[in-house]
């Protein structure tokens, strides 16, 4: 009878020993490697992501009607709120220098080097064809758009398949507040 409890005493202590787990939390490590979500568009090469410059941040500027966009000035800007992690804002881009053509968004997250759609509907493209010349821009297209993680990313920009501009800005968590 001792043995039998013995038994399934020793039996109890390894189930228990088993269900336990390390709580440390794993920090996603960066690698070199790129991790693709959405099958990106051909034309989207590892040296344009090579060649993203971290430290040229997006800023506020006004455009020649006195409009604050944010980007960077007499090329690229944005007229919306700030983006948070998974939270859909609507944009109006502006564009110095495209007034027509095919503008594709890509977004890539520095630490781990992600890609995604910066557009909500999973396409990467919006049409300039009837464009409208806005706050000084030459064209301009609105969307919606997110990202899902915070960080830093990088939204390059191009026009019928060639580079345009990259945006590099900080995407925030959203912060939820309690009601009292």
């Amino acid at each position: 009878m001792k043995s039998k409890i013995a038994y399934i005493a020793c039996l109890v202590c390894l189930l228990v020993i088993s269900g336990c787990t390390s709580s440390k939390v794993q920090e996603p490590e960066k690698t070199d490697e790129v991790s693709v979500i959405d099958e990106i568009p051909s034309f989207v090469t590892d040296k344009d992501l090579d060649q993203i410059d971290w430290e040229r941040k997006a800023v506020e500027f006004r455009t020649s009607t006195n409009a604050k966009v944010i980007g960077n000035e007499n090329r690229l800007g944005i007229i919306g709120p700030e983006l948070k992690a998974n939270k859909v804002e609507k944009w109006l881009w502006h564009f110095w220098g495209m007034d027509k053509g095919v503008a594709t968004f890509v977004g890539y997250h520095r630490n781990t080097s992600t890609i995604h759609s910066v557009l909500i509907d999973g396409e990467w493209s919006r049409s300039l064809t009837g464009s409208s010349a806005v706050n000084g821009a030459d064209g301009s297209v609105p969307s919606n758009v997110m990202l899902p993680d915070a960080g830093e990313w990088a939204i390059l920009v191009y026009s019928d398949g060639e580079l345009f501009d990259t945006l590099v800005m900080d995407v925030k968590e959203e912060q939820h507040t309690s009601h009292k």
